[in-house]
């Protein structure tokens, strides 16, 4: 059990007094693009969890939010940053966890929500840029885990997902409009997806060990952590890369330590949790190429750009006939979609965008097997 492996390690590994102000047992980050900080949640010794702003460089600026207990997710929602906190972790207790926020303008705390389910542990998180969190509760550890779904607005929380076994990591996906969650164990993990709206479970990708985070890249492919089996060695778990559609895997990295929550910061590096190293991982992503059968970037041509919201989109050398195009702002928010069947091997476009605010987005084709990107500027 996952429970009694962090017992082991406190008691193996004391924290030798680490400062507050130290990265310890990081659960979660996330990247203020526009102040250019990482916020990270830290467990510490215990319950006496914090929450650290860093710099670029992952050096600490200062302890931001103290007095936590076990917190676990992060995400940032409008300039609030969201994250949850627990009273206590898989024990047989009834005290509750809570969703809180913090507002980054002014500092004050604007939600201080109670889940009262009882041997409740609220882990990662994510949101749809809509006004929804979505929420991994693995509870006492068992198959009882629950992905809530909780409106910011109006303060509700539904379950979206029950009886699942360990929920670790939530994503949404914005191009398809679903929820992906982990279901979690030492032999063969998954990641499952549903609609946020409700309905049927789709298992979508599977690997050895345990899966604990899963993140979508604006490009849209997913990078999944993996904090390995118990086979009790510790320090080479792997962090995955794979496309939309989950047709393929590799790993990008294979020297973490109990690799948790993840996100996409400064100059398109990945940066990682190592839980267990009191450390973050900062990947190039830029190092690591596609390897499904990408368009070649050549062969994707969008003219003019900038424009003013009128263009053309010319494609050759289509792999298939039917392909899929999607434009999304610079929230993740989808502000367009197209699906396009028969298509010839050379096909040109042409779109009027004008009603679209002046910005930066992404343009993403993909057809059945591959998927490319490219940015589209409209003045």
């Amino acid at each position: 059990m996952k429970l009694i492996k962090y017992i082991v390690l406190i008691l193996i590994f004391p924290l030798y007094s680490l400062a507050q102000d130290t990265l310890s047992y990081p659960v979660d980050i996330v990247f203020h693009e526009e102040a250019e900080h990482y916020y990270v949640t830290n467990w510490a010794d215990t319950s006496a969890g914090y929450i650290l702003k860093l710099n670029l460089d992952g050096d600490v600026i200062e302890k931001y939010v103290d007095g936590l207990n076990y917190p676990g997710g992060l995400c940032l929602v409008d300039n609030v940053l969201y994250f949850t906190n627990n009273l206590s972790i898989w024990g047989s207790d009834q005290l509750p966890s809570y969703i809180k926020g913090i507002d980054l303008n002014s500092g004050n705390q604007v939600l201080n929500f109670e889940v009262s389910t009882g041997n409740t542990y609220l882990d990662l998180i994510d949101t749809d840029n809509n006004g929804n969190l979505y929420i991994g509760n693995t509870r006492s550890g068992g198959s009882n885990g629950i992905v809530h779904k909780f409106n910011i607005a109006s303060q509700e929380l539904t379950d979206l997902v029950t009886q699942i076994l360990k929920p670790f990591g939530v994503c949404y996906d914005n191009i398809n409009d679903r929820v992906i969650f982990t279901h979690s164990q030492s032999s063969v993990s998954y990641l499952k997806s549903i609609s946020p709206e409700g309905g049927d479970i789709t298992t979508v990708f599977y690997a050895n060990g345990y899966l604990e985070g899963v993140i979508m890249h604006p490009d849209g492919h997913f990078y999944i952590s993996s904090w390995g089996t118990l086979d009790g060695v510790w320090g080479n778990e792997p962090v995955y890369k794979s496309n939309l559609i989950n047709s393929w895997k590799y790993e990008i990295s294979n020297d973490n330590n109990r690799p948790f929550g993840m996100c996409v910061g400064h100059d398109n590096h990945l940066v990682v949790c190592n839980w267990g190293g009191h450390s973050l991982s900062f990947i190039d992503l830029d190092l690591f190429g596609v390897e499904d059968n990408k368009l070649a970037d050549q062969n994707i041509n969008i003219y003019p750009n900038p424009s003013n919201g009128l263009f053309t989109l010319s494609i050759r050398e289509l792999n298939h006939l039917d392909i899929d195009v999607s434009i999304i702002d610079v929230t993740g928010q989808v502000v367009f979609r197209e699906q396009i069947s028969d298509a010839n091997s050379y096909i040109e476009l042409k779109y009027d965008l004008r009603h679209l605010p002046s910005g930066t987005y992404i343009l993403i084709i993909r057809d059945r097997n591959s998927v490319s990107q490219k940015k589209l500027i409209i003045y």
